[in-house]
């Protein structure tokens, strides 16, 4: 991979069991970032050429590491600018292995000198091995656990058990293709966990719910999380009367949930939701549907291209689908 002149390279590390995810969040922000390119390092690590704030939008992502330098051995090295403080180094290899000698010989090839804080370090080194080739990546981002905690459905004011892992509503976000400053609608917004995450980076949020409960609920929670900037109303999606048009819907749809199907049945909300989401679609405008069941999705034939679905076993009788889909343009 050559370097650009514009950005730098990144080593990414992502969690493993999500791949599928975390790969179709890197193909969406490539449209934005002109080319993302990437090579796979080994099993939860990839080589990428990316800014690495996008990269950060991701919940699948672990750690991110700018490289600094690579090498073929140990005795290639000198050592490193001062400015870099204190600093300590961790190795990782295709056997995720932590070797203590090698860290400590690599360090002091390094420059590393006294005790460590290793609480607060000014620098963390990552060294990666793969294919007799090192890789010495300087930590810039690693993900917090406890942050992701705090928005899970029992951490907030109101919530409900069905509400969706932040995780999957962050991935549902990322890839629905949104311009900074776009607008992103959740037509069966429940609680609001994708309205959420669409707050929290920065676009424009519109919920409906037919409930006035979840409408109530979900504001209560948007101004827990210091989103202020939204609009939530009490409406039946299907009767929705608006002129404005939005970039993406993105909504959990409501299968099996009597509550939030305005007492219609399953086969009849799913014949007249296709048209109604096109209606508020903007012309480029992107869908994210994540429902248990894909009977009815060929109802949205005709007006929308799927792109991909992403099943996701829950337990041994349920699985849920992932999909993206778009608009599309008549003639």
């Amino acid at each position: 991979m050559k370097k650009s002149q514009n950005k730098n390279i990144f080593i990414v590390e992502y969690q493993i069991g999500f791949s599928n995810f975390f790969f179709k969040e890197i193909e969406s922000f490539q449209p934005r970032e002109g080319n993302t390119e990437y090579e796979k390092l080994f099993e939860g690590v990839l080589l990428l050429e990316c800014r690495p704030e996008i990269l950060e939008k991701s919940s699948f992502v672990k750690r991110i590491a700018e490289v600094v330098i690579t090498f073929d051995n140990f005795n290639e090295l000198d050592a490193l600018d001062p400015s870099y403080g204190q600093f300590y180094v961790r190795i990782r290899d295709s056997s995720d292995c932590h070797s203590t000698p090698d860290e400590r010989i690599l360090g002091e090839k390094l420059g590393a000198k006294g005790r460590v804080n290793f609480k607060n370090p000014d620098n963390i080194f990552i060294a990666y091995h793969v294919k007799n080739i090192w890789y010495l990546g300087r930590q810039i981002y690693r993900a917090s656990h406890e942050k992701l905690q705090t928005r899970k459905a029992g951490m907030r004011p109101f919530f409900s058990p069905t509400s969706m892992d932040p995780r999957f509503a962050r991935f549902c976000i990322n890839v629905a293709d949104v311009p900074e400053g776009g607008t992103i609608m959740d037509p069966f917004c429940g609680t609001g966990g994708m309205l959420i995450e669409a707050g929290l980076l920065k676009y424009n949020v519109v919920g409906i719910d037919i409930s006035q409960e979840m409408v109530l609920g979900t504001r209560l929670n948007l101004k827990f999380f210091g989103i202020h900037d939204y609009v939530v109303t009490r409406a039946n999606f299907l009767e929705y009367s608006n002129s404005l048009k939005v970039d993406a819907i993105v909504t959990d749809l409501p299968y099996g949930r009597s509550s939030s199907r305005a007492g219609i049945e399953t086969a009849e909300l799913f014949s007249k939701l296709p048209q109604k989401m096109y209606q508020v679609l903007k012309d480029d405008g992107c869908l994210i549907l994540v429902t248990n069941t894909t009977k009815f999705i060929h109802n949205f034939d005709n007006l929308f291209t799927i792109l991909f679905t992403i099943p996701l076993t829950i337990h041994r009788s349920l699985t849920r689908y992932y999909i993206k889909m778009k608009k599309n343009i008549k003639d």
